[in-house]
């Protein structure tokens, strides 16, 4: 072996593995260990994690943790044993042996000296459950060398499984690199020491493309020295190894990152039995996610505030800055926590960036930490079962020692203090404690502060039991305001009381202390203010303009496109901030996404490209997707007030719902949602608007009737002011408009229609528009704003395609448009004739509604219609004798994006 005086502190690129470390739940039987082998395997196969790329397999250091509920169940046995319960401790011991037993065989078939160190290794268990029966005591040393068997062999049998995979692996006791300060059951490795041994044990496996697998949660004591080239002792071949002291909780993931210190690694991966860290707890807030990132400060409030995955004592060895001697001066390893269920999933990175650390005073110069400040918080957690010790008296103000005094008398006691809270005036203290600690507190601070009690300077100690801390985390809480204010504006608004208060000044947790009957309402409340359900959640503030989403890229959209790059445009040139920005564009093709807003010039690049005849999807940033994929994508991150405009002429219904199902407003140009789809399968509500309307959300679809004309905006003043409206009579498609006009002069009916066609005022397949469905379904939106609640298919509708047409394919019923010249030429003269005009039109009551060709006298405002305008006459009870007209341009891109864009600008506030 190399000599350590001449080892390098950090090994060269080619041997600087990456440490994975597999927890309990990932070596649970045979099938599990195959499993472990063969995602270290796959792993090692890529590329090595500090970039080398020579070829070689990327090296790996493995540390394995007990098979699951091992340790538990070797503690339950020692327990027994000093407790006189012999037959039970053999029992268990028994399970055990089968256990690992029935793994070395499906692992190993015929491996006789596997199965031979698996029984010595719970003979020599025997032997201790008899001597502590015997002795009657168990102390922290014996129970050590009882528990330290489940790493040993866990790691052994991981050997042969990663040999049968085809990975060259090597067992390496614990004790031979990991040095400890040998405190039984809580020791801490010894940075110098095992920088040395790890080195000169493990660098050179790993220079032959070795992997070290080594036991977790051991360590040797420090007054064990290893002797080069001795011949293990007799316990090391029967697989129990030498003697070891435990690291306590967190123990495997501290022996990964001690290792990973020593070596210099680029990254250690823990592979657990979640997907990673979360934004909170679960089984408390179902919408919690996996933090994509985040760093070891934030990682350590997370784990202290009872984040099972990680015990903050594990960080310790990527934090601490570096000893003398004592291990890589490399740059700090980052830590990656993997589903061993998932190995492709991304797991939880948390990084060391002691460059921020340094540099937090100089925030403004520091981009990663102007990031961390837009999303300063990044999780929600809390500790349980806790009690609230006061110790209040106006006699405390301005005297030195109370609190030391009150610490001290807690820490001989034995008491650990969670939380601390103290008012300026100095008259009270609070101090959060376990909630089974706090009577003894109660009673320890009662006894020291006696005489000042008997005094009166002191009035007493109260302790408010069942109480627990809630905490916001993030290490970007620095020096933004509006965090505090909307955590308490959360609480506040779910009607939860905050007992005490708890902020440092590093900013990076804020703890609240709430009746634990309020615990899990008032984390469900911090996780919605915060939006951490959604990515790129975790804002101190709603950012003051809305986000549009557009669905739908064709003429109305890109129209739409175009004016929306025009107001923006326009609230930058001027200097202010816009209401909106667009952060989402969906076609049937794709979509194409930027949270922070697609600015004006790319948004009017989107609009060439797609008239290039490109789809989203296809253009540069764009993804491929359906048009339900993309909204489902767009709606997971934390959108400022998301509007959903919909610009399709398709059945949306259940896209819309799913939309205000995650918080979105709609805007609507698409009459179907409303009119057809939703209103034939609710016969008796509103579908996708009552829907909203449920959920808190608004919709706004001026331009579903009459384009640009505000229709909807008309009715909703005339309720809001006390009128009613009794009827509503309309000529609402400018397509039939203009065919009705062109008649009217004269023009044959074939001749008019080709025109309508040439101009682009009809739907491809004229027949859509002439069948009268598009009237009907706005005759339906009407109807239905004044009380009516049918649907498309209980309203009468008169179609100008004759049946014999109706069903012939397209290139037919244009050749034989001519037919239909002569009875259209006779129905017009004889309306002249009567002095009246030939309209369609839409009649709508809250009683019925009806569609169809309608003559109108020369004195009906509908007579003087022309080209494609669009007109609708308000009877009301104060407009009985004479209606409400409103008359106006009612078909073309233009107007329709232009009733859209107000809609939005609506929703957005600015109007």
């Amino acid at each position: 072996m190399t000599p350590a005086s001449t080892t390098p502190a950090t090994p060269p690129s080619a041997t600087r593995p990456a440490v994975h470390k597999f927890g309990g739940a990932a070596l649970a039987d045979a099938a599990a260990l195959r499993h472990a082998a063969a995602t270290l395997a796959a792993w090692r196969a890529g590329p090595a994690t500090d970039g080398a790329s020579d070829g070689a397999r990327a090296p790996a250091v493995v540390v394995a943790s007990a098979m699951r509920g091992v340790t538990d169940a070797l503690l339950d046995i020692a327990r027994r044993a000093a407790a006189g319960d012999v037959e039970a401790a053999r029992r268990l011991g028994g399970d055990l042996h089968a256990q690992h037993a029935t793994a070395a065989r499906d692992l190993a078939p015929g491996d006789a000296g596997l199965a031979a160190m698996v029984d010595d290794s719970f003979a020599e268990l025997t032997r201790i459950v008899d001597g502590l029966a015997a002795l009657g005591e168990l102390t922290p040393a014996t129970t050590d060398a009882v528990v330290a068997r489940g790493e040993r062999l866990s790691a052994r049998l991981f050997v042969v499984a990663l040999a049968a995979a085809g990975v060259d692996a090597e067992y390496v006791d614990a004790a031979e690199v990991v040095q400890t300060d040998g405190r039984a059951g809580n020791a801490f490795p010894d940075p110098a020491r095992t920088a040395e041994a790890a080195r000169r044990v493990l660098t050179p496996l790993l220079g032959r493309g070795v992997v070290p697998v080594v036991p977790g949660f051991l360590g040797a004591p420090p007054r064990r020295r290893v002797v080069e080239g001795a011949p293990p002792a007799p316990a090391e071949r029967a697989g129990r190894g030498p003697i070891v002291v435990t690291l306590g909780r967190g123990g495997s993931d501290l022996t990964a990152t001690a290792l990973a210190r020593a070596l210099g690694a680029p990254e250690v991966v823990l592979w657990k039995d979640v997907p990673g860290l979360l934004t909170a707890d679960p089984r408390v807030v179902p919408e919690a996610r996996v933090i994509p990132e985040l760093d070891a400060r934030e990682a350590s409030e997370l784990a202290y505030h009872g984040a099972k995955v990680l015990h903050p004592r594990a960080l310790i060895p990527l934090t601490a800055p570096p000893t003398r001697g004592g291990g890589a001066r490399a740059p700090a390893a980052r830590l990656v926590i993997r589903p061993f269920a998932d190995p492709t999933g991304t797991g939880t990175t948390i990084t060391v960036d002691r460059t921020r650390q340094a540099s937090r005073k100089a925030r403004g110069r520091n981009a990663a930490a102007r990031a961390a400040a837009r999303l300063p918080v990044k999780a929600v957690s809390a500790i349980g079962a806790q009690a609230l010790v006061t110790l209040r008296g106006t006699g405390m103000a301005g005297v030195p020692g109370i609190a030391a005094r009150a610490f001290a008398a807690l820490e001989r006691a034995g008491v650990s203090v969670s939380l601390i809270s103290q008012a300026s005036s100095e008259q009270t203290i609070c101090l959060g404690v376990p909630g089974t600690a706090g009577a003894t507190a109660a009673a320890v601070l009662n006894e020291a502060f006696a005489v000042e009690e008997r005094r009166g300077e002191i009035e007493g100690v109260d302790v408010r039991p069942d109480v627990a801390t809630v905490a916001i985390v993030g290490s970007g809480m620095a020096g933004v305001p509006g965090v505090a204010a909307r955590l308490f504006g959360a609480l506040a608004d779910a009607g939860i009381n905050i007992v005490a208060i708890a902020q440092g000044s590093s900013e990076l947790n804020i703890s609240v202390v709430v009746d634990a009957a309020d615990a899990a309402g008032a984390q469900r409340a911090a996780h919605a203010a915060f939006r951490l359900d959604r990515i790129g959640g975790g804002a101190a503030q709603a950012p003051p303009h809305a986000d549009v989403v557009l669905l739908g890229f064709g003429r109305v959209g890109r129209e739409l496109a175009r004016q929306l790059a025009r107001q923006l445009g326009r609230s930058a040139n001027g200097g202010g901030s816009a209401p909106v920005q667009v952060v989402g564009v969906v076609d049937s093709r794709g979509y194409v996404f930027d949270p922070a807003g697609i600015a004006p010039r790319r948004l009017l690049s989107l609009v060439r490209e797609k008239e290039r005849g490109r789809g989203l999807g296809e253009v540069s940033g764009g993804r491929t997707a359906t048009a339900a994929e993309a909204v489902e994508a767009i709606a997971a991150h934390a959108l400022s007030r998301p509007v959903l405009v919909d610009v399709t002429a398709g059945d949306t219904t259940r896209l819309l719902t799913a939309a205000v199902g995650h918080g979105m407003d709609l805007v609507l140009a698409n009459k179907r949602p409303l009119a057809e789809a939703a209103a034939a399968a609710h016969p008796t509500a509103d579908g996708v608007l009552a829907t909203a309307a449920a959920r808190g959300r608004r919709v706004l679809h001026e331009a579903t009737v009459g384009a640009g004309l505000p229709i909807m905006d008309t009715v909703r003043k005339l309720h809001e002011s006390g009128d009613e409206v009794l009827r509503i009579e309309g000529c609402p498609s400018g397509t039939l408009g203009f065919l009705f006009a062109e008649l009217g002069r004269g023009r044959a009916f074939s001749e008019a229609l080709r025109d309508a066609m040439a101009r682009g005022y009809t739907e491809p397949d004229p027949r859509d528009d002439l069948g009268g469905q598009d009237v009907a379904r706005k005759a339906v939106i009407l109807g239905r704003l004044i009380g009516w609640r049918g649907g498309v298919d209980d309203v009468e509708v008169e179609s100008l395609v004759p049946a014999a047409l109706r069903d012939v394919p397209l290139t037919e019923f244009l050749d034989r448009l001519e037919e239909l010249d002569a009875p259209w030429r006779e129905r017009v003269e004889a309306a002249a004739a009567r002095g009246a005009a030939l309209r369609y039109r839409a009649d709508v009551t809250p009683r019925s509604v009806s569609v169809g060709i309608a003559e109108v006298g020369a004195s009906s405002p509908f007579a003087a219609l022309r080209g494609t305008d669009n007109q609708f006459a308000f009877t009301t009870r104060r407009y009985r004798d004479r209606p409400l007209v409103i008359t106006g341009p009612g078909a073309g891109p233009a107007v329709t994006a232009a009733g859209v864009l107000n809609d939005v600008l609506a929703l957005a506030g600015a109007r």
